[in-house]
């Protein structure tokens, strides 16, 4: 059956609701684009065709998760995320990139025929709270791919040359599936070699990093997120093909992410332009935090709806435990600002 033929097939099972005919035909489609050597096409078409299956035809994930001989603790875990880009609040630099990069991956076939590939290494960047690690799942989600969750606190031993054997056994668990891969708190491992602070063994980690993250050709995605990009050594830097900045959100971000978080509980008259003025440096960690302690505070009160003062009394809330934690505060921010005039 030509393609054609196939997409006609597929209309007329939606259209008339019948799923049975309708899987029949998006697996013959399948079929004919695997016999026609489009196999990465195929495979995408597949995990599509079987999202939330927990083990795809032609993607199986691979069951033994590697495990740290010390403390017998898995060395990464694997999520299913079903987030779209919708999910997300991001600067248009940012968005452009991602969204960029993700086609690039799904053409990766195409590139493949001129010889070239995608961007596959990326480094996200930036302040605790900001977006990174979401992101990562975003991207998992829009691609139809698990997420292969490297957990740095299993990773990283006390035992002489483990660390660089845990790192191995992660590499080559994930060179044998599809994935996007999430290095999260990537600076544990990747500290500059020339700091005279650190001993010996971490640059022999860091040394198997560089070479391991050389020698990946898995078809998968791999990501680093770092919340202290200035301790990451040089080297590893031209190890990746895309660099992110994940910054404090803007006003208009921030105004974005409020009525985001506050979508599930009635809020009318908020002035979310308003209450986003007063929230600089806070992240959407911080945003999401004052909005659910707002909530809180009306349903508590036997309120159905949200007001200005209930996310004012949030704010204050998020503020001091800012204050509490060291961390830079609307409120400073302001007075640095003040002070610097």
């Amino acid at each position: 059956m030509a393609t054609s033929d196939h997409i006609r097939a597929l209309l007329r099972a939606f259209t008339k609701r019948d799923d049975p005919a309708f899987l029949d035909a998006a697996k013959e489609l399948i079929a004919e684009e695997q016999q026609k050597g489009h196999k990465l096409l195929a495979e995408d078409l597949s995990r599509i065709l079987h999202n939330g299956d927990p083990r795809p035809s032609t993607c199986p994930v691979p069951s033994d998760v590697p495990m740290d001989k010390e403390r017998g603790l898995p060395l990464a875990h694997v999520e299913r995320p079903d987030y779209g880009w919708d999910r997300l609040v991001l600067n248009d630099r940012v968005e452009f990139t991602l969204k960029g990069i993700v086609e690039e991956f799904r053409k990766r076939e195409v590139f493949s025929s001129y010889g070239i590939g995608p961007k596959r290494k990326l480094l996200f960047f930036g302040p605790p709270g900001c977006g990174k690690t979401i992101t990562a799942r975003v991207i998992a989600g829009v691609l139809d791919l698990p997420l292969l969750y490297v957990r740095f606190d299993s990773v990283v031993s006390s035992y002489l040359g483990e660390t660089a054997a845990n790192l191995r056994k992660v590499f080559d668990y994930a060179q044998r599936g599809h994935w996007v891969v999430l290095f999260d708190e990537f600076d544990a491992i990747g500290k500059a070699r020339d700091n005279h602070f650190e001993h010996g063994e971490l640059k022999r980690v860091v040394n198997t990093l560089l070479q391991l993250m050389d020698g990946f050709t898995g078809d998968s995605l791999l990501i680093a997120a770092t919340n202290h990009h200035k301790l990451l050594d040089k080297a590893i830097w031209r190890r990746f093909d895309e660099i992110c900045c994940f910054d404090y959100p803007t006003v208009k971000e921030r105004a974005k992410l409020l009525l985001r978080f506050l979508a599930g509980f009635h809020h009318p008259g908020i002035d979310a332009g308003h209450l986003a003025r007063r929230m600089t440096r806070m992240t959407g960690d911080d945003i999401e935090r004052v909005c659910i302690d707002s909530i809180k505070m009306a349903i508590m009160d036997g309120r159905s709806e949200l007001s200005n003062n209930d996310l004012l009394q949030g704010l204050r809330g998020q503020i001091q435990r800012m204050k509490l934690a060291n961390v830079d505060t609307p409120q400073a921010s302001r007075k640095a600002r003040r002070n610097s005039g």
